[in-house]
């Protein structure tokens, strides 16, 4: 018994052709053989593990979505407290500073009394004193905090009314998780990190003990990632950052 190789028809005798297709029938053909597997296989399980690998899921360097589940790494809390110490260093170098050049300046030129000196430095001693003390009890007082950015804007200003001495002040809109609204202000006095970082529709939190306190909750499509001792920008590839060598938020 044979087929037609064409439709698979059986074939009586040694017909030229195939009565139902017609094909030439010039060498008779075996049955076709269904080279199907007789059980299809299902589709193998989707391994996040082949694609996202190491410590805050990362993929050939790129971070997968997600917060860093470094926050609290050694490194970089050994980082932020040796930072700390030397500020706090610099602001008692500081703070004694202007007591000592009024007392100076009064010796040498007898321009004002010894005591007049002494009484100005020390007014201006205590006014860096405070704003040490303030600017510490602010950073204490910071809470940490979920949020979307909501809106971006930013807008000329002049200080004083003074149009030669303006600058551009930038304004990050957000709403947090349990639906506060805040506001980060920047100006270009100073570098815009969150305003470079954070887009509109970003999921991102704020980590108040770090020198920069935004991370990125999809942080793979960001335009860098800054360390946050340091304040460096590092490729988003990177692990480390390529300044002071701390593991970057991944």
């Amino acid at each position: 018994m044979s087929f037609c190789p064409i439709c698979g028809s059986q074939i009586e005798g040694q017909p030229n052709f195939c009565e139902q297709c017609g094909a030439p029938l010039t060498v008779q053909s075996a049955a076709p053989v269904d080279i199907r597997p007789d059980t299809q296989q299902p589709p193998p399980e989707f391994d996040p593990a082949r694609f996202y690998a190491g410590t805050g899921a990362v993929r050939n360097g790129i971070p997968a979505p997600g917060y860093s589940d470094r926050c609290n790494d050694p490194e970089i809390l050994q980082a932020l407290q040796k930072n700390n110490k030397a500020g706090n260093i610099l602001s008692l170098f500081l703070i004694p500073l202007p007591l000592i050049g009024f007392v100076i300046y009064s010796i040498v030129t007898d321009n004002v009394p010894i005591e007049e000196a002494i009484r100005n430095g020390l007014i201006v001693s205590a006014v860096f004193l405070v704003f040490a003390v303030l600017s510490k009890i602010t950073v204490a007082l910071k809470k940490p905090y979920e949020a979307v950015v909501t809106d971006k804007k930013s807008r000329m200003r002049t200080h004083n009314g003074n149009d030669t001495d303006s600058y551009t002040e930038y304004t990050i809109t957000v709403q947090t998780n349990d639906g506060k609204r805040k506001k980060i202000v920047e100006t270009d006095r100073s570098r815009a990190f969150a305003w470079d970082y954070l887009n509109i529709g970003d999921r991102f939190r704020f980590h108040p003990k770090f020198a920069f306190p935004y991370e990125r909750f999809e942080k793979s499509s960001a335009r860098c990632l800054y360390c946050v001792v340091c304040q460096r920008e590092n490729p988003v590839e990177a692990d480390r950052c390529q300044k002071c060598g701390v593991p970057l938020l991944k």
